[in-house]
């Protein structure tokens, strides 16, 4: 073979992408890293989603302003006993919320306007309040225990 420009710039080129196979191209399939990230929590009052008992008859039971434990001692029996404007919830954040109730006793139900919050979404403005009424249906119930009740709610921003 003769020796030209040409198949000189071949030879290297082929010499050049065979050592890259070779040798590998310095890039790399995974990493693993080390971080930190600090969290920091604060009482309902101060959180971006704030909770508030507005009815005297349904104070909670601890007052660390952490979380609300409502005990009432003489609900009917085979009844509906509604709690109007009972619960505040404040949306201290910067963006509107959909705000919904993703686990509950059967028997109690947190309502907006007459819509059960586990069925629907109540859309909070940033900066804003609303009121929700509390509502414990013992229709055909006797002897219900819910102390050991959590209600959960799932607030999503929009």
């Amino acid at each position: 073979m003769k020796m030209n420009r040409r198949n000189v710039l071949v030879g290297l080129g082929g010499i050049v992408a065979g050592g890259g196979a070779l040798l590998g191209t310095g890039a790399f399939s995974s990493v693993e890293a080390h971080r930190t990230i600090d969290i920091e929590t604060t009482g309902d009052s101060d959180a971006l989603l704030s909770f508030e008992i507005n009815r005297s008859a349904l104070e909670p039971e601890n007052g660390d302003g952490n979380q609300i434990e409502i005990s009432i001692d003489d609900l009917n029996e085979n009844a509906v006993t509604q709690f109007d404007d009972a619960l505040t919830v404040g949306n201290n954040g910067d963006n509107e919320v959909e705000l919904e109730v993703t686990d509950a006793p059967k028997e109690v139900r947190i309502e907006h306007e007459g819509n059960d919050l586990s069925e629907t979404e109540v859309a909070i403005d940033s900066e804003a309040d609303e009121d929700f009424d509390i509502v414990f249906d013992l229709e055909g119930e006797e002897d219900v225990d819910v102390s050991d009740g959590t209600i959960t709610f799932e607030a999503n921003a929009t």
